[in-house]
């Protein structure tokens, strides 16, 4: 090498070292102006690098100048893209020799590492041109290794310091959601261009102000990977060819899980460099350690809480309430603890699992039509497996039936090995109710199940004491008591004594059978056409009784006159009835045996006038 060459070298390597010096640039500034200064060395028309990009895993050219990037597909093959090379007959020199310019790639390396290319294109590109740019491709190899070295470092030093503030950001919070947001507001700040998504294993509250996503276990789904990367633990690469994004899974594990997964969505990236997913895995396992524990705090807080509400509802329950009570006491405590929407009460009939009843407090889409087809497939699936369900999405697990609810669980009553009945729970959202849910309101069920049962012997006792066994209308006693309780409370009322026409001769023609199956028939028109707070009794064989509670003697006469119309034309074989009407009002001192003994009087005056007929008492008043 002449002086005259050695003295421009020399020249081109203290301009080069002193810029780095005095600008602390960064690679890509020591690229563009390593460039600007070969073209003043060398006679060279175009002069560009193809330096490593790991997050796209391939050698991209870095220029300014524009000529060149216009001209590139001119100059280089085919098989060499735009603004990109990759590393091709082992990383060796090429000379391109086009119509119009001649050119090269010149390797530059780290020891045996290809790190990049040094591109040059000349009209001519002599033998001395060419060696000259490798004796700048070697000079500004050095220059390169030195500063990624000092990068790296640097930026070593940062990850550390990052991982040291937010380690102790998490210990100093037992609240996930904190956690959570460290997690993601530090990857904003370290990796502004990417975008993060959180897949959670289970419910965190306040999480759903994060970016999260449903974890959902099944391989039909477009998340799969961040299932299989919660399954295994480990960290998982996904890319997708339409978008041309690339999306990396990295577990959130702790030391006894996996908490759920972070996925980093990288829109313009290829591959994720190595000691980044080293550094983001650092953060993952920290923030899943943390996650932990305050999964265990919030665990052991939710257990004591679970345990106050079992022994509350248990407490409550056995304190002998009516099932009416009871249904409207669990609802409360079903809808503030689970967020539940329906709730329905079912119980079985008496050695038959096939006939069931809905009882008082179920809410009214267990009245409907539209819960019959859900209540009858449930049903059949509790009695098949004798254990409860848990459904999280209903409309998946069956398709063929219309239903409203995706939530269900439907838990069984058991005493002694036997389903007595079930309580439903439902929730138009899929899988809103927790798996952990779930198990609470099957203990909350066993335990309250004994008090359920207790409140339905006692009023089925207590329905068996007041009611007459063959028509189901009160019994004469029961009556007898409710009238004396609207005597002394309400302002008037009317009394209706009813007996069917010639039953003895009835019951001697066609049996006692058949006698007692048109006595059923009398007292089932009877329910059919008195209100809801009326109610009627079998006052004794074939006479039985109704009390309008508050009515005038105007409407217990059209209730009367309806009733032996009824009769007549609906019993079968035909039968007539005979009815006498008493009535009272608060200007009357009455007792109770006088308003009877009144419509006694006024049905004996009606079987006298030939039956089939209606008679009103005469208003007796006695004064005190």
């Amino acid at each position: 090498m002449d002086n005259n060459r050695l003295s421009r070298y020399e020249c081109w390597y203290q301009m080069l070292e002193g810029f780095m010096r005095e600008n602390n640039p960064s690679i890509d500034d020591v690229i563009t102006n390593a460039c600007e200064v070969i073209k003043q060395f060398v006679p060279v028309r175009h002069a560009g690098i193809y330096y490593y990009d790991a997050w796209k895993n391939g050698f991209f050219l870095k220029t300014e100048d524009s000529a060149l990037r216009q001209r590139v597909l001119e100059i280089l093959p085919n098989t060499v893209a735009a603004d990109r090379v990759d590393t091709y007959s082992d990383g060796q020199e090429m000379f391109i020799s086009p119509q119009s310019l001649e050119a090269m790639l010149i390797p530059l390396r780290d020891g045996d590492n290809v790190i990049g290319f040094l591109f040059i294109a000349a009209d001519r590109l002599s033998e001395q041109s060419r060696q000259d740019c490798r004796t700048i491709a070697e000079e500004l190899s050095g220059q390169l290794r030195i500063m990624s070295n000092q990068i790296h470092t640097i930026k070593t030093n940062h990850n550390h310091q990052v991982l040291y503030r937010v380690t102790s950001a998490f210990h100093a919070s037992i609240h996930t959601k904190d956690v959570l947001e460290v997690v993601i507001n530090t990857l904003k700040d370290v990796y502004p261009e990417f975008d993060y998504y959180l897949y959670l294993s289970q419910e965190f509250p306040g999480a759903e102000d994060l970016p999260t996503r449903e974890l959902i276990y099944n391989d039909d789904v477009t998340n799969r990977v961040s299932v299989h990367a919660f399954l295994t633990g480990d960290v998982q690469y996904e890319q997708i060819t339409e978008t041309r994004e690339t999306n990396c899974y990295i577990p959130l594990k702790g030391e006894q899980g996996v908490y759920g997964v972070l996925q980093i969505c990288a829109p313009t990236v290829i591959s994720f460099p190595a000691e980044d997913v080293e550094f983001v895995s650092l953060m993952a396992n920290e923030a899943g350690s943390a996650m932990e524990k305050s999964r265990l705090y919030q665990h052991s807080k939710q257990l004591i809480e679970d345990l106050q509400l079992i022994n509350e509802t248990s407490h409550t329950l056995n304190s002998n309430l009516r099932l009416v009570e009871t249904t409207t006491f669990m609802s409360k405590q079903i809808k503030d603890k689970f967020g539940a929407q329906e709730i329905g009460y079912i119980l079985f009939k008496e050695d038959d699992q096939e006939e069931y009843e809905i009882l008082d407090g179920s809410t009214d889409y267990f009245l409907s039509k539209k819960a019959k087809p859900f209540l009858a497939n449930t049903l059949e699936l509790l009695r098949k497996q004798h254990d409860a369900v848990f459904i999280g999405d209903f409309s998946i697990k069956y398709p063929e039936v219309n239903f409203l609810y995706h939530s269900v669980m439907a838990i069984p009553m058991m005493q002694s090995k036997q389903i007595k009945g079930a309580i439903f729970v439902l929730h138009q959202d899929p899988y809103f109710f927790s798996f952990e849910a779930f198990k609470l309101i099957q203990s909350l069920v066993h335990h309250s199940t004994l008090a359920f049962v207790n409140s339905m012997l006692r009023e089925q006792l207590e329905h068996l004491v007041i009611t007459d066994y063959l028509t189901g209308l009160y019994s004469r006693k029961y009556l007898d008591e409710r009238l004396q309780q609207h005597l002394s409370e309400d302002e008037q009322g009317a009394f209706l004594l009813i007996d069917i026409d010639d039953f003895k001769k009835f019951n001697d023609t066609y049996g006692h059978e058949l006698g007692d199956e048109l006595i059923i028939q009398v007292a089932s028109i009877i329910k059919g056409h008195i209100g809801t707070d009326d109610f009627a009794a079998r006052w004794g064989g074939e006479e039985l009784a109704v009390y309008l509670p508050n009515a005038s003697v105007k409407e217990g006469m059209e209730t009367a006159h309806q009733l032996v119309r009824q009769v007549e034309a609906f019993t079968e074989p035909t039968v007539t009835i005979s009815v006498g009407v008493s009535y009272w009002d608060k200007g009357q001192s009455e007792r109770t045996g006088n308003v009877f003994d009144r419509a006694d009087a006024a049905l004996y005056q009606a079987k006298e006038l030939g039956k089939n007929c209606v008679v009103q008492a005469r208003c007796i008043r006695e004064l005190n």
